[in-house]
């Protein structure tokens, strides 16, 4: 405390005395807290002081009665407080510093078709409990079938409380719509169609393992078509059925094969519904043709289908003799 020493001295047998006041000043009674007394990495508390009128943070030199620290790993602070007669004090507290949890997420499969139904499974490891975004799912597995292409985030919590987030993507790849045209539908024997398809980045065309978008077909019997259309690892099948009519079995005769000049001769076809005759334009299953030369006679027969074939007949000329 605050003491008056007397001191006294003498020279022989005189003596005299002298006083002195030494002042004691208190040291501050300095108080320190930390809020929170437990942060997770990345988090901040805040140090308060009281009871002195300066304060020193160490580590950090940090001035001032508070103090918002973000330390990396568990930190025992020491405040120093001096009072206004420039005494001092000091206390310590420790923050503690949790780690925050290490996560693992993980999808499987990662890339699935639109429409397909498939079930995608989310997995996630490193924490005590899981929550899964978009969904509010918890749990450390999950499954999921989303309808286009999502991103989830899981965020996991340790057994202290602290969390971390990781993200994974699912890629949902449409399933092409085809549609496949013929031009045209029905064909005769011998005849082609075009087939053309749309809807998908690839095509294969079955029978024939063709490929492309447009592919030209000469089948010989009425035919069912697959296309197999894809988009990357998605894919889907359309079939179109190609009818093929078979042509007419044309026949055609004469009545003379060999006629005098002047005189007519009578033409029949048959194996058709519909007859057409040339040289002459002549049309009908029976026709009556006067040629002056021997001629070689065309029946184009058409089918009640509308395919068609041919025939050929020859009227010989025999010339009237000269009198």
């Amino acid at each position: 405390t605050s003491t008056t020493y007397t001191v006294r001295g003498a020279t022989g047998t005189c003596s005299s005395t002298r006083t002195i006041t030494l002042i004691v000043n208190p040291n501050p009674t300095v108080t320190a807290v930390v809020s929170p007394t437990a942060i997770c990495s990345g988090s901040s508390a805040t140090l308060t002081g009281g009871g002195a009128l300066t304060y020193t943070w160490m580590p950090g030199s940090l001035t001032g009665s508070n103090a918002v620290v973000s330390p990396t790993i568990t930190t025992t602070y020491t405040l120093t407080g001096a009072n206004a007669t420039g005494c001092r004090n000091t206390r310590t507290v420790t923050l503690v510093v949790n780690p925050n949890p290490t996560l693992t997420a993980t999808a499987s499969p990662t890339n699935i078709c639109s429409g397909a139904g498939t079930t995608v499974t989310l997995t996630a490891s490193g924490a005590v409990s899981y929550l899964w975004l978009p969904g509010g799912m918890s749990g450390s597995t999950q499954s999921v079938s989303p309808t286009s292409t999502t991103i989830y985030t899981v965020v996991g919590t340790s057994s202290v409380g602290c969390i971390s987030n990781r993200t994974v993507s699912v890629l949902v790849t449409p399933t092409p719509t085809l549609n496949i045209t013929s031009t045209p539908t029905v064909l005769c024997l011998g005849g082609s169609a075009t087939l053309t398809a749309n809807g998908a980045n690839n095509y294969t065309w079955m029978p024939g393992t063709t490929t492309g978008s447009t592919t030209v077909v000469s089948p010989t019997t009425s035919t069912t078509y697959t296309l197999i259309g894809a988009n990357g690892i998605c894919s889907s099948t359309q079939t179109l059925n190609l009818v093929v009519n078979p042509t007419p079995t044309i026949t055609a005769s004469t009545t003379s094969t060999v006629v005098c000049s002047g005189s007519s001769a009578t033409l029949t076809a048959g194996g058709g519904v519909s007859y057409t005759w040339t040289p002459g334009a002549l049309t009908g299953t029976s026709v009556v043709v006067n040629p002056t030369v021997s001629t070689t006679y065309t029946v184009i027969g058409s089918s009640s289908s509308g395919c068609t074939s041919t025939a050929t007949v020859i009227v010989g000329i025999n010339a009237l003799p000269t009198l």
